[in-house]
């Protein structure tokens, strides 16, 4: 009886011991499977594309089902908005696409991230690229194309002039700018003798190295002017006023207020900034009070580039000027905590951002 009791009890304590083991392993089974769910992560392939290549995003560790918003720092900070889309079964998804939020070859080179987020499981994940120059057409053999300035400085005018091209041909042309983005300029009708002609004004744009191409749409014949912009004061001021920026914080996706006097009374008074790249920015018109005076309040979107900048604050009438500097940090981009799709094309101008 005795050594059946005991048999009993030994059966018992193994049925104990398995129903704990089973538990502790259903337990780490569990919490392996969704700590292994919970490491999402973010790929960007391929990771040193050229411009104007397709780059792919693959995703993964998010909630089934769930939306998840993407968006792309690019190298000066700024935020665009790139999709929104919904993950598979497997918390997962892929999503092809290009450097550029528009689709097309004007991608600066540099840097870049993209960013994940579940919008329900708030998971953030970052994938970079470097984005190099993309290939580009050699001379052609007899096509010479020039460029003189009037003056090689903002505000001024360059004449191109090419030969070599075929008789009465289109030609397209583009301009390399310092970032190595490119803009479209359209196409121009060569002459007769293959001779074209092409005149470019240049306001506020970046300082810093371009190139003109023109490519003969028949021939195939490029020519490549290559100059140089350099900063100037488009502004001519009769007198001083006073301009101040202050922060609340100092970074993207804040408000910074503009306090400004020693205007005429009623006068339209006109504030632009000066970008880290000299390029020059309208921000707004906005009227003086009775006492020469104004308070407003800008918002600085994600999409505004990051660093120094120089606030000018002009008055129409009296031909017053006040400058004040400001430094602007990131902010809306990898690592604040941004929990919603940014506005693409979401860049504060004019007289409706006060």
């Amino acid at each position: 009886m005795d050594s059946e009791r005991q048999q009993q009890r030994m059966r018992m304590y193994k049925r104990t011991l398995l129903g704990v083991f089973t538990g502790g392993l259903a337990l780490v089974l569990g919490l392996w499977s969704w700590h292994t769910f919970a490491a999402a992560g973010l790929t960007a392939s391929p990771a040193n594309p050229r411009q104007n290549d397709t780059v792919s995003l693959f995703g993964s560790g998010f909630t089934p089902g769930e939306t998840v918003s993407v968006w792309i720092t690019y190298p000066d900070f700024s935020v665009l908005g790139v999709a929104e889309v919904a993950t598979n079964g497997d918390g997962s998804f892929s999503y092809p696409y290009l450097p550029d939020f528009l689709g097309a070859a004007y991608t600066p080179t540099g840097k870049y991230t993209y960013t994940a987020f579940g919008q329900s499981s708030g998971r953030e994940v970052y994938a970079t690229i470097n984005v190099d120059i993309g290939r580009a057409p050699g001379t052609s053999t007899g096509v010479q194309v020039t460029a003189t300035p009037r003056r090689d400085t903002q505000g001024s005018v360059y004449v191109f002039s090419g030969t070599g091209y075929g008789g009465n041909e289109e030609v397209g042309a583009w301009l390399r700018y310092p970032d190595n983005h490119i803009e479209d300029l359209g196409h121009i009708q060569a002459g007769p003798l293959g001779v074209m002609e092409y005149v470019l004004a240049v306001g506020g744009v970046p300082v810093g190295h371009y190139a003109f191409t023109a490519q003969g749409l028949r021939t195939g014949n490029v020519g490549i002017a290559e100059f140089d912009v350099n900063v100037d004061d488009l502004t001519v001021a009769t007198g001083t006023a006073f301009l101040q920026v202050a922060a609340s914080p100092d970074n993207q996706l804040s408000y910074a207020t503009f306090t400004g006097s020693g205007y005429r009374p009623g006068e339209l008074v006109t504030i632009w900034a000066t970008l880290p790249n000299y390029a020059t920015l309208w921000v707004g018109d906005l009227t003086a009070d009775d006492n020469g005076s104004f308070t407003s309040v800008l918002f600085l979107s994600e999409q505004e580039p990051v660093g120094k900048r120089t606030y000018t604050a002009y008055g129409n009438t009296s031909g017053r000027r006040a400058i004040a500097d400001y430094t602007l940090t990131p902010g809306g981009g990898p690592g604040s905590g941004l929990s919603v799709n940014p506005v693409v094309n979401g860049i504060c101008e004019g007289s409706g951002c006060f």
